[in-house]
């Protein structure tokens, strides 16, 4: 039984697999956006380090170009239409926070929005860009973290029964895990 049952051009497909979206945020000159962001990934524990890929043609790019750092943060399942609206509009025609109602407050050491509806975020100091084919990877060294304590039990690890994480299946389609 071969292992593929069609094969298709890599770009007919590449991205649409099931992952969790981070909703990144920036502050910087008083300008700050909210974008959704399909690839992203832990780096290194020690010490910690955080990477999240974006497009040059993206008004967030601009702003993490000039920003200390941002913030990534984790959104359950239940805000799956707002992650949606964050990652197809974009923050130069539209001020994201104004059009939403998305609560937030500064972080603690980075000056990017920290989601209150977040059940987990990463403030991280930008350490690294480096370009890879039609994206730039922003890595950042996690300098603060901030977690909902009803969503996580006491290791740490997520409830279901409390938060389900949004996750991504491609073309702006979202589920639950739960």
């Amino acid at each position: 039984m071969p292992l593929l049952r069609q094969a298709v051009p890599p770009g007919r497909f590449f991205g649409y697999y099931p992952g969790t979206i981070a909703v990144v945020t920036v502050a910087v000159g008083g300008r700050r956006n909210v974008m959704s962001a399909g690839w992203h990934t832990a780096l290194s524990y020690a010490p910690p380090l955080y990477g999240v890929s974006v497009g040059p043609g993206r008004h967030t790019h601009s702003l993490l170009r000039e920003a200390e750092g941002f913030v990534v943060n984790f959104l359950g399942q239940a805000h799956s239409a707002t992650i949606q609206r964050l990652g197809t509009t974009s923050g130069r025609d539209t001020d994201k926070f104004a059009a939403s109602d998305l609560a937030w407050s500064p972080g603690e050491t980075i000056a990017a929005p920290v989601l209150a509806a977040a059940y987990f975020a990463f403030e991280c100091r930008t350490r690294e860009v480096r370009t890879f084919g039609d994206h730039d990877l922003f890595v950042g060294e996690v300098v603060a973290t901030h977690h909902d304590p009803e969503a996580h039990d006491e290791h740490g690890v997520l409830r279901p029964e409390h938060t389900s994480p949004a996750v991504y299946l491609g073309r702006s389609q979202f589920r639950g895990l739960a």
